[in-house]
C-alpha cells in the first residue's frame, strides 16, 4: 500500500500523469501559489504597504511555506520511484539536483525568520528565488534552459571573447583619458564600467570621453560590442529553433504511429495530448501537425486498389516482362 502510494506520489508531483486532473490541478495550485508568493515579497517592501497589509501578507507567507515544504517532503520521499533515484542514495542524489536546491530554497527563508537573527531585508530578498521553482510548470522556460545547457560551450566560449575585449577596450580608454578626466577613468575598475555599457550597447551616457583618441576608440568598441552581442543571440536564436523543429519531428512521429488507424480513440487522443505538453507543442501546432498526417494517409489511400470482395488494400507486385522462346530454328 505505501509502496503503490509512493508511487502515485510521484507520478502526481514529478508529471507523469498530464491527464490526471488531480495532477493538473496540484501543478495549478503550486504555480499559482508561487506567482501570488513574489507579488507579495515584491509589495512588502513598500513600507506603507508593508505596514497596511502585514497581517495578509503573513499569512500568505504561512501558507506557501507550510504547502512548500510538504511538497519538498513529498518528492523527496517519492524519489525512490524514479528509476533515476532507485538504489542506495537515491533520495540524497535527488536532494543534490538543481530543481531539488531551488526547492529547498523557497522554504528556508521562513525558517530563517523563525530560528535566526538574519537581516530581514536578506531573507526578502531570498524569498525572491521561489521564483525559480515556476521553472519546474512552465514549458517554454524549461526550453530555455534545455538550449543554454546544449549551447553552454559555445556561450563560454562567447563569455571569454567578451571578458578579454572588455579587458583590452577598458585598458585603451583609460591610456587615452585617465589624464584628462582623472575622475571618470581615474583608475581600471571605473573605466571596466564604461567599457561594460559600451559593449553591451546600453550606453548611459553618464561617463563620455573627450579626447579625439578617446572618441575614435568609443566608436569601434562600440560597432565591435554589436557583433560580440549579436553572435550569442543568433546562435540561441537558432538553437531554439533547431529545438522546436526536433520537438516537432519528435510530435510527429508519435502522432502518425497512434493514427496509423483509421479511428482515433479517446484512449490514443489522451496520449496524443500527453505527448503534447511533454513537448511543449503548442495547439494550433498539433492540429497542423495531425491535419498534415491525415493528408499524407488521404492521399496514401486514393493510391491504393481496394479488394471488392473483403474490402481490404490490394498490394501488386509487378515483374518485369519476359520473352517467349522462339520456336523458329535458324
Amino acid at each position: 500500500m505505501a509502496q503503490t502510494l509512493r508511487s502515485q506520489t510521484q507520478k502526481l508531483l514529478h508529471g507523469v500523469d498530464h491527464q490526471s486532473r488531480l495532477s493538473r490541478s496540484v501543478h495549478l495550485l503550486l504555480a499559482s501559489l508561487i506567482i501570488i508568493n513574489v507579488i507579495c515579497v515584491i509589495l512588502d517592501t513598500v513600507q506603507d504597504l508593508a505596514d497596511r497589509y502585514f497581517t495578509l501578507f503573513l499569512i500568505i507567507e504561512l501558507i506557501c511555506t507550510a504547502v512548500f515544504t510538504i511538497e519538498y517532503i513529498l518528492r523527496i520521499w517519492s524519489a525512490p520511484d524514479d528509476p533515476e533515484f532507485t538504489g542506495r542514495g537515491g533520495r540524497l542524489r535527488y536532494m543534490l539536483r538543481p530543481m531539488a536546491i531551488v526547492d529547498l530554497i523557497a522554504i528556508l527563508p521562513a525558517f530563517l525568520f523563525l530560528f535566526t537573527s538574519v537581516d530581514l531585508r536578506f531573507i526578502r530578498i531570498v524569498r525572491l528565488l521561489r521564483l525559480l521553482k515556476f521553472t519546474r510548470y512552465s514549458t517554454g522556460l524549461d526550453l530555455m534552459l534545455m538550449v543554454f545547457r546544449q549551447q553552454l560551450g559555445i556561450f563560454g566560449a562567447a563569455s571569454a571573447a567578451l571578458a578579454c575585449m572588455l579587458v583590452f577596450s577598458a585598458g585603451a580608454i583609460y591610456l587615452a583619458e585617465h589624464q584628462v578626466q582623472p575622475d571618470a577613468f581615474g583608475d581600471l575598475p571605473s573605466t571596466l564600467y564604461w567599457s561594460i555599457i559600451t559593449l553591451t550597447t546600453v550606453g548611459y551616457g553618464d561617463v563620455v570621453p573627450i579626447t579625439a583618441v578617446g572618441k575614435f576608440l568609443a566608436s569601434i568598441i562600440s560597432l565591435t560590442g554589436i557583433g560580440i552581442v549579436a553572435v550569442p543571440a543568433g546562435i540561441l536564436a537558432s538553437a531554439f529553433s533547431s529545438e522546436l523543429r526536433r520537438r516537432e519531428d519528435i510530435y510527429r512521429q508519435q502522432a502518425a504511429h497512434h493514427l496509423s488507424g483509421k479511428r482515433l480513440t479517446e484512449a490514443m487522443r489522451r496520449k496524443l495530448r500527453s505527448h503534447q505538453e511533454e513537448l511543449g507543442i503548442s495547439d494550433e501546432q498539433a492540429q497542423s501537425i495531425i491535419a498534415d498526417i491525415h493528408d499524407v494517409h488521404h492521399d496514401h489511400e486514393d493510391e491504393l486498389l481496394i479488394c471488392p470482395h473483403c474490402h481490404k488494400p490490394l498490394h501488386l507486385e509487378l515483374s518485369e516482362p519476359h520473352e517467349e522462346p522462339s520456336n523458329q530454328k535458324p
